[in-house]
């Protein structure tokens, strides 16, 4: 199984890099997740976003909003002022 290349920016650091199975988050729209080769995508993610590791194990970030791009199976999420919830 193909893997997702995943960096998750925060104001001031990486807060997240590697390699996941999914990316599971919610828009506008509601939720939704993205697979490997999933079709090239951007949106703007709130509330959380779930990363499905090659392990088998889930990493959760909540969040209040950020931007999910996705191309090439690279996932790049970038987190500003109001990114993560503490």
């Amino acid at each position: 199984m193909q893997d997702i290349s995943v960096t998750i920016y925060g104001l001031e650091s990486v807060l997240y890099k590697g390699n996941v199975n999914a990316i599971t988050s919610i828009n506008e729209k509601g939720k939704f997740d993205i697979l490997p080769l999933h079709s090239n995508f951007i949106s703007i993610v709130k509330d959380y976003l779930t990363l499905q590791l090659k392990d088998g194990s889930e990493k959760k970030f909540k969040l209040i909003q950020g931007v999910l791009k996705f191309t090439d199976n690279e996932a790049s999420i970038f987190l500003g002022l109001e990114g993560l919830k503490e």
